[in-house]
């Protein structure tokens, strides 16, 4: 099992106004999960993509919209 601190990892900046956290993934010992914690400025985004696996998205404050196929959700 592993067990980290989102608040321990590196945190980067991938685009102005938004920065991530890789906190689990292959690097670290999960090789078939990758948990992201983004940070989004307000007014800024990131591009507009899929991938072909399953995606969550979790909310922990704020407020926001993404596109889940063809639907906006807030």
């Amino acid at each position: 099992m592993k067990v980290n601190n989102n608040l321990d990892t590196e945190l980067v900046q991938i685009l102005p106004g938004v920065v991530k956290r890789d906190v689990i993934n292959a690097d670290n010992g999960a090789p078939n999960l990758c948990i992201r914690v983004f940070e989004v400025e307000p007014g800024s985004s990131t591009p507009p993509h899929s991938h072909p696996w399953e995606h969550e998205v979790f909310v922990l404050s704020g407020r926001g919209w993404w596109w889940a196929r063809e639907e906006k959700l807030k």
